[in-house]
């Protein structure tokens, strides 16, 4: 049975798959209200100094924290993701990887959908939010349909010059290793 803190209160709970093996210095899970109302068991894995928290709940599902309460990335929470494209890809995965090891959380959490839905994400949203998710696309990662969204963010110069001429270089490339394979 798995431990969620709601403030000094504790609660167990029996369905809980997040394994409490953290220290005192790190962020345990605890109890929140998403969006709508409903109490989650979640841990915080992504805090920044201004307060913005990201986390996973014990089904492995990513939530930001919002003003309204948590919010799932595939229900309208992905902006608040974004932050996350601040940090190099590099040090994202080693970062995401040392805090899932710390709080032991199930090995089945979908580490590279999240990666992808923040990417795709951020060719929505501005121009500061395109260029970092450019900066982390493999051309490995690209499909058909972000090959076409990404050449019309280029045609329609939505985005800067310095976005556009990366988004072009990554689906030549894609098409290359297309090719190629």
């Amino acid at each position: 049975m798995a431990k969620c803190l709601i403030g000094n209160l504790l609660l167990l709970t029996p369905a809980l798959t997040i394994a409490v093996t953290v220290s005192a210095s790190q962020k345990k899970p605890e109890l929140k209200k998403t969006k709508n109302g409903r109490l989650i068991c979640w841990t915080p894995i992504f805090v920044k100094e201004s307060g913005y928290e990201a986390g996973v709940d014990e089904n492995g599902k990513w939530y930001a924290d919002t003003a309204e309460g948590l919010k799932a990335v595939d229900e309208d929470g992905g902006i608040g993701f974004l932050p996350i494209l601040e940090m190099s890809r590099n040090d994202f995965n080693s970062y995401l990887t040392e805090k899932i090891s710390q709080v032991d959380l199930k090995s089945d959490i979908s580490i590279s959908e999240l990666t992808n839905r923040i990417i795709n994400l951020s060719f929505n949203v501005s121009t500061y939010w395109a260029e970092l998710g450019i900066e982390w696309l493999k051309e490995t990662e690209i499909d058909i349909g972000l090959k076409d969204k990404l050449n019309m963010l280029i045609e329609t110069k939505q985005y800067s010059q310095k976005f556009r001429h990366k988004a072009f270089a990554k689906i030549k490339r894609y098409e290359r290793l297309k090719i190629s394979t």
